[in-house]
């Protein structure tokens, strides 16, 4: 296996572009996923492979579904002899402000970010330099991660409750995690307020965060507020799915701060939010933010606003947990573990990236710092190319509408 990671730094002076690849990913998962608007039974991702004629090669990862496939596909190649140098040129020819603003331009902001983190992963390994270190500079060397905890669809209805307690108590001893994210929303909310006195009861000294995906209308939203406050969570992530319905949820149950990367989701709604108030706590992704450096701009805004930040998780490969662990060593208003779905992933591109004692060190090799086997990515390519894009809706049922309780 030879890594590019790997590979001597090339003279960074013309580093031009002269071969791209759209690669969209199916990765197996130990359990299927239950969400309230569905199950994801797979993870889908996309990743853009950039190459200069000296070997070098860049990779950049986002969502994977067909409205960012076929953008990067037709974008792919007018990439052809660009200099990696010059994001903002291609940012104004991808996702343009006006495009974001009036078009909500999340799929073009979102591809537009995979193949800023390719170029970024490029320029590191021309340089030598992590993309830490392009950004700033790290303020810490290794990430807390936290916990997440679903429901599995394999789960028969009835032993729900016990299989997710089960589920806590099994990721706690394997990886050592300090934090738990209860992703609810999913089950009637009386059974999953038992739930969570559970975890509370097992786990005093956890810190616990709920996410319920914007799946409780406001009355369920207030109760389970003041609920949570009573039993210590340290946050509650989109409660309700809009900013309006999060503030007047805030107005009837105070003391609980909120979270959110629905409500609040890109630089734009960050801004917007100074009208509402809603939000405590954004939760910055380096795809729905619009990559690198505007994630950079994110934490930085919150800073200047007085907000803490944290970091979200989109279902990642080691390509993107790896630049989520870049971004996170330069914020130093991340007091909070970042989430990971990295656990739940039994299939990836190349070398694991270790969880131990609940944390997981950032890379300090140039670029993204992780090693790509393409063995490994083709596998996870012809995977994709049996499965196709994959429906997040439950099976046999329609689409899941806003609020379900």
């Amino acid at each position: 296996m030879i890594s590019s990671a790997d590979r001597r730094p090339a003279d960074s002076g013309d580093l031009r572009i002269d071969r791209v690849r759209v690669l969209p990913l199916t990765l197996p998962i130990s359990n299927s996923l239950r969400y309230t608007q569905g199950q994801v039974r797979a993870f889908q991702r996309i990743i853009i492979e950039l190459s200069t004629a000296d070997g070098l090669v860049g990779y950049g990862e986002c969502r994977g579904d067909q409205l960012r496939y076929t953008l990067l596909a037709g974008v792919a190649p007018s990439l052809i002899g660009m200099d990696p140098y010059q994001l903002e040129v291609l940012r104004w020819r991808m996702a343009p402000q006006g495009l974001v603003e009036l078009f909500s331009g999340t799929v073009a902001v979102q591809s537009y970010s995979a193949i800023e983190m390719a170029c970024l992963d490029l320029i590191g390994k021309a340089t030598g330099r992590p993309v830490a270190d392009l950004l700033g500079g790290r303020v810490r060397d290794e990430i807390d991660i936290a916990g997440y905890l679903y429901y599995f669809g394999e789960t028969p209805e009835q032993d729900t409750e016990d299989s997710l307690l089960a589920s806590a108590h099994d990721v706690v001893d394997r990886y050592g995690f300090a934090t738990l994210k209860y992703k609810c929303g999913v089950l009637d909310p009386d059974r999953e307020l038992r739930a969570l006195h559970r975890l509370r009861s097992e786990f005093p000294d956890h810190r616990l965060r709920i996410d319920p995906n914007g799946g409780w209308g406001v009355s369920t939203g207030a109760r389970f507020l003041s609920i949570c406050r009573d039993l210590g969570v340290e946050f509650v992530e989109d409660p309700g799915a809009t900013l309006a319905k999060n503030a007047r949820i805030r107005q009837l149950s105070p003391g609980v701060p909120l979270a959110s990367n629905q409500a609040v989701a890109s630089l734009e709604t960050m801004a917007l939010d100074q009208a509402f108030g809603a939000i405590d706590i954004p939760l910055i992704d380096l795809n729905w933010y619009g990559g690198f450096r505007a994630s950079m701009i994110a934490g930085r805004m919150a800073e200047l606003l007085g907000r803490d930040v944290g970091i979200h998780s989109s279902m990642e490969t080691a390509i993107s947990q790896s630049a989520q662990l870049q971004l996170a060593a330069c914020l130093p208003n991340l007091p909070y573990a970042s989430d990971s779905h990295y656990l739940y992933l039994q299939a990836d591109v190349g070398e694991r990236l270790p969880i131990t004692g609940g944390r997981m060190r950032v890379p300090t090799g140039p670029g993204l710092g992780v090693t790509v086997d393409p063995d490994q990515l083709e596998s996870c390519h012809q995977r994709w190319q049996e499965t196709g894009f994959l429906s997040w809706d439950n099976p046999g049922e329609p689409p899941a509408t806003l609020p379900r309780w």
